[in-house]
């Protein structure tokens, strides 16, 4: 047998390797842009062979549950949720069971301490249909109940499992710093949390109807992923192929196998932020955005003037843009018009000079907030110099002018 096992995805111009004691490598053709998918990716339990590379990654990259023959009560499986204060295990019967820990240190496998969260039942599951892509859902949609029930995440009134979840971090920071002000100050934002949330999980654990409160919270999520991503495939109208992924950050990318160059991240981008666009149902409602668009395509046009147009690439090279700083904090987000990214700076100047979380759009980043903001200034790109000017007097948390976030009277002008 190989020591190393690789299949190439011809669709998705991929190459995955193996070498069976690390993660399997993804590296991109020339026609996918470094930063469009993720570097590597771990499948549990699956057999040491090319047929089944191939079948994961197949699964893995159309966003499909990866069936590996895993025998959990041979080798059951694991897993921690809340920063490793809750470790979750499935050994194969009808239940999936947590027990507290301490910093991702293995429970006993005899505690007296677990206690069963998940019926199988209850999501119409057997054991036999039991898979570890499903595990990880669950458990995280647990993990979400759970919040829901604390109070701190709000619940859908009818759960898309596409965006269940989305915002779980952005929300524990907020409830935290409104709630725990005065342990914040003395031990950071997270560490009031994880306090706070270890004393309200062990008097859960010791209550006398043990977890029952929290017994089949949360839904079984889709969670896309870089584990299981959103893929979608057409065809404009003269055959020329396109590949649409998501991996549940704030961009869409399009690559295509029939493009004949180097690809960049700013070709890529089909869309940003798609949960906050999407109106309906998320993934069906990204894959009419990807069909309308792949239909208006004219064969006129090359790949590369396709790409070029996409509505992602615009709100790349944006020419606004609003800078966010402070102790140990550089941030910047980019807007297609003058009055959006003075609205966004004068929302985080307001929000910065109360203390709260700023939140902001961003093109790349996953998290688009910002704690300890104390400095906001709207910039303009400058193509004749290359370079990102002032547009705004900058507004300064410690020294406020009544004139901070307004143009500079040598601003460059908005057209």
């Amino acid at each position: 047998m190989p020591a190393t096992l690789t299949y190439h995805h011809d669709r998705a111009d991929l190459t995955f390797t193996w070498n069976r004691d690390s993660a399997i490598t993804i590296r991109p053709g020339e026609t996918v842009p470094w930063g469009a998918y993720p570097e590597r990716i771990i499948f549990t339990g699956l057999p040491f062979t090319l047929s089944a590379l191939s079948n994961a990654c197949d699964a893995w990259w159309e966003g499909r549950e990866i069936h590996t023959g895993h025998n959990f009560a041979e080798r059951p499986w694991t897993t921690h949720e809340f920063s490793g204060l809750v470790q979750m295990r499935y050994r194969g019967g009808p239940v999936i069971e947590a027990a507290l820990t301490e910093h991702f240190q293995p429970a006993p496998a005899d505690s007296k301490h677990w206690r069963p969260i998940v019926d199988l039942a209850a999501d119409n599951r057997t054991p036999n249909e039991v898979t570890a892509d499903w595990l990880h859902r669950r458990t995280s949609g647990w993990s979400t109940g759970v919040l829901e029930h604390l109070g701190i995440h709000a619940p859908q009134q009818v759960p898309d499992p596409a965006r269940y979840g989305d915002g779980k971090h952005d929300s524990v920071i907020a409830w935290t710093i409104r709630h725990l002000p005065r342990q914040v100050k003395a031990d950071s934002t997270l560490g009031a949390w994880h306090t706070w949330l270890a004393t309200t999980a062990r008097a859960a654990w010791e209550a006398p109807d043990g977890l029952a409160q929290w017994r089949n919270a949360g839904i079984a999520t889709r969670p896309v992923t870089d584990w299981a991503p959103w893929t979608y495939q057409d065809a404009t109208a003269d055959g020329t192929r396109f590949n649409f992924a998501w991996f549940g950050g704030n961009c869409v990318y399009i690559t295509s196998p029939d493009n004949p160059r180097t690809a960049t991240l700013d070709d890529a981008t089909f869309l940003l932020h798609p949960r906050e666009q999407a109106t309906g149902p998320l993934l069906p409602w990204l894959q009419e955005q990807a069909r309308q668009w792949a239909a208006n395509c004219t064969t006129m046009q090359t790949v590369a003037d396709i790409l070029a147009s996409t509505p992602g690439n615009r709100l790349c090279h944006a020419p606004w843009r609003v800078e966010l700083t402070g102790p140990g904090l550089s941030a910047t987000a980019r807007y297609i018009t003058e009055e959006e990214a003075y609205e966004v700076a004068r929302r985080a100047r307001d929000n910065a000079a109360k203390g709260e979380v700023v939140s902001y759009r961003s093109v790349f980043r996953y998290n688009d907030s910002a704690n300890g903001v104390s400095n906001v200034c709207v910039e303009r790109w400058n193509p004749e110099e290359n370079l990102w000017r002032h547009h705004s007097r900058p507004w300064n948390k410690h020294t406020p002018t009544a004139d901070a976030l307004v143009p500079h009277p040598n601003a460059l002008p908005a057209s």
